[in-house]
Formats: C-alpha cells, structure tokens, sequence
C-alpha cells in the first residue's frame, strides 16, 4: 500500500487500551485491522488481552502490500485472518460489521494517485473532495463498517481537524450517527525518522456527548464537535465569538498573496553588493526572504532580483533585454530546464511565475509563510518584491494602513491564528492565504465593507 508508515509498538498498544478501556472484548466481537502492514496493532491487542484476561476478539487484516502480509503472517498471530486486497474497494463493503476498527491508515496526496485511482474514488467516497488524501477513504469506509456501538482508533496526521479538504469527513463524524469520544495530538516525533503532527482520534458509532482533548503539552479539556467547518479553535480551546463582526481579512484587502517564485533563484537573486557589472541598475528590484525577515527584523535588505519585468508586468521581447539578455544569456541552459519553459511555455528568461507588478509595486504589509509567532510588517516604500517564502496583503483604500498593521500584531489577532493556521515543523505555523482570509476584522471596518456592497 502506498504511503505506508509503520506504527511503533508502544503507539500501538497505547491505542489498543484506549478503544478497550470503556468496552472490553467480549465472546463473538471482531476487530478489523485495515491496512494492516506488519500487524502492530493485532500483536498489541493478543498482549493486552492475555494480560488482562479478557476474550480475544475474531481478527481480520486488509493489506494489499505482499511483503508486509507475509511478515504479518509470520507473526503467528492466533486470533486474526490476513487477506490480500484492497480496503477501498467496493467488495469490502460486504464484510463485517466489526465492534472494533484500529489502524494506521496510508497518507497519500492526491498527487500520489493515478488518474483512474481519482475517478474511482471520487465516485465512491463523500470523502473524496478537492485535492483529497487517502486517509480520509480509509476513516469513511472503516466508518462505515462499525457495528452498533462500535469503537474506532486511527492516528492521522492532525490537519484533518482544520484543512478545507477534510470538511467532508469532519461532518460525517458529527452528523449525528457517530460520536468523536477523544482526539489526542501525540509526540511529533512518535514516528522514528519522520517530523509528523499526529493525532489518535477514537470514535463511537452511536452515543452523542462531548468530545476530550488531549493536546501536546500536556493539557485536557471537553469540547463539543458540531459541524464540518474548521475544528481547530475547539481543539485548541480557543473562543473567538466575540471577535466576529461580519468582515473578515479576505474582504477588506485587494490581495494576499505569497511572493515570488523565480524557478531559479541561485541566477536571479544577488547581494546589492555583488551585482555583476554587465548589469544595469535599471534591471535590479529590491527583494526580500522570510529567513531575512528574521535575521534584519524589517522588509529592508541589500538583496536584489535580476528582473527582467517592467512596472506593469510586462516582459519584454529577447530583442530588447539589452544587457540583461546579455548576462541571462550566459545561464540560458540552466533556466531553459524549468518545468515553467519546458512544460509551461514561458519564455527561457521569464520567472517561475508571472509577477503582479501592478499590485505588489505599492506600499504593502508583510509577514513570514512560516512562522513562531505571527508578526507583520509595513513595507511603505512599495517598491520591494517579496521572495515566495514571504506573503504580502494590499489593504483596501478605505482601510487605515497603521490600524491594520496595529490589529493583526495584537495579542487577540495572534490568537486566532495560532488557533487555526496549520502546524509546521517544531511549533511553527504556516500562514497561508486562504486561512487568513478568514480573520475577523474590527468592527468599524466591518461597517465600512458593508456599505460598499
């Protein structure tokens, strides 16, 4: 199976005792172990319930995978049956239904997916929307075939809480015919070798109630799971109902945006200082990168494009590069490799992407992709080109440029993002776009959106 990840057997038998603790085995109750790769979770469930004396439920692993089937099989494990086949296929919608479902389902981007494999789930799945993944099929159909009461277990990545892509599954699980009973954020390094954001949800089929959360550092607190938008401030245990005030960021801004991507910033980018001669001033841009953000605490560095666009996004034809064509020339090869040229058609000396000169040449806020804590900044000469790992928002006219920037540095701003923007590696966040859209804004500009509708 694509995107398998192998459970370590502490994790394992960690999720074991929790789907047990509140319904231990009893005669005639079966477990469903899908994607079940080398059988972690069947050898943890024969250890605990020869410890603690309980009837070992009837088995049954799904692993398409031969190699991980055989050393499963090699286990010799007593109570469960391994088969060859496709959890995901329609066939197996006639097993079970089972008391138990526990497992470590496959993360694959829909990148990761044939044509045909897109169409077919898309066909067969709720879950299969937008740029989908395959754990969400896997929480669907294992879903689907608990019995009554039946418990769940599965450790997926956390973003399934929050990302747009997940919505589908968030309201399955809170329509009513399932109840989330705990979702718990475990070590990211619980997997040996990979930085991970894991979360071990457990799920009831029937029963209502609330949900307990269990976050890295250590805290617990109830929540209540109703709807398929966003879960993150619940989980997060933050409330921002008072901040809502019917405009969000999304609609008192022109554009937000991250900068721009070159496709080969080795030749474009240069220190002011270190310009090569040939060429003239008038093809350099001022530029700058989140980790300079960082390091200078400001939009201001002495790094420079080599940009060939001019003030309205045009660009030229190689006839009139002058002496940009003329230092270009010299790294054509290398910059005729891009996918952009080669599979997009650009022109060999064009960037990566096209750049709104229109809009990004103007005083602007910006503010790192990836970051500890949110924090933003003014750029007010409006004649810096953002490098792609800094975004940049262009307020609307009627928005007052130092309110905004004062608003989004505030304590209660930061909050809400930390709330709901994606985790990334050791505690930072990802600021991208689409979530800070949705930041409410104050009401006073609130007032003033309206009225231009």
């Amino acid at each position: 199976m694509k995107g398998h990840v192998p459970t370590p057997d502490d994790l394992a038998e960690k999720m074991v005792r929790r789907v047990f603790c509140d319904h231990p085995p009893d005669t005639g109750d079966s477990v469903l172990y899908p994607g079940a790769g080398t059988a972690p979770f069947a050898a943890a469930v024969e250890r605990i319930c020869e410890t603690r004396e309980w009837e070992t439920p009837e088995g049954y692993g799904v692993e398409p995978n031969p190699d991980h089937l055989s050393e499963a099989r090699d286990r010799r494990l007593k109570h469960v049956t391994f088969d060859e086949r496709d959890f995901l296929a329609p066939e197996m919608l006639e097993e079970g239904p089972f008391e138990y479902v526990i497992g470590n389902p496959p993360y694959v981007p829909i990148e990761g997916l044939s044509e045909d494999e897109k169409k077919r789930y898309k066909d067969s799945f709720e879950t299969a929307s937008g740029r989908f993944d395959l754990y969400l099929l896997f929480f669907e159909r294992a879903l689907s075939l608990l019995a009554p009461d039946g418990v769940l277990s599965f450790i997926t990545p956390e973003k399934f809480e929050y990302v747009g892509t997940a919505a589908p599954l968030r309201r399955l699980l809170t329509s009513g015919t399932y109840h989330v009973i705990e979702i718990e954020h475990v070590a990211e390094d619980a997997f040996s070798g990979l930085v991970t954001f894991p979360c071990v949800t457990t799920v009831q089929r029937g029963g209502s109630g609330k949900t307990t959360i269990r976050l890295r550092d250590g805290t617990t607190h109830e929540t209540t799971l109703t709807t398929g938008d966003s879960w993150a401030p619940k989980i997060r245990n933050a409330d921002f109902e008072a901040m809502q005030t019917g405009a969000t960021l999304r609609d008192i801004t022109e554009r937000i945006s991250p900068g721009i991507a070159t496709g080969a910033d080795h030749v474009f980018v240069f220190d002011k200082n270190e310009v090569p001669e040939e060429v003239d001033e008038k093809w350099l841009r001022p530029t700058v990168s989140g980790k300079q953000l960082r390091e200078f605490d400001s939009p201001y560095t002495n790094s420079v494009f080599v940009c060939p666009y001019g003030d309205d996004g045009s660009l030229p034809d190689e006839d009139e590069l002058g002496s940009f064509g003329e230092w270009a020339e010299g790294h054509r090869d290398r910059l005729a490799e891009r996918s952009c040229v080669k599979k997009g058609g650009k022109r060999w000396y064009a960037w990566h992407e096209t750049p709104p000169m229109e809009d990004i040449l103007q005083p602007k806020i910006v503010f790192k992709d990836i970051a500890k804590e949110p924090r933003f900044w003014i750029e007010e000469t409006g004649d810096v080109i953002p490098k792609h790992s800094v975004y940049y928002l262009i307020p609307r006219e009627s928005v007052p440029f130092d309110g905004l920037l004062e608003y989004l540095n505030t304590p209660k701003a930061r909050m809400w993002m930390e709330a709901n923007c994606q985790r990334a590696h050791n505690g930072y966040y990802r600021l991208q776009s689409r979530v800070l859209g949705d930041l409410p804004v104050p009401a006073e500009w609130a007032d003033t959106f309206q009225a231009t509708l």
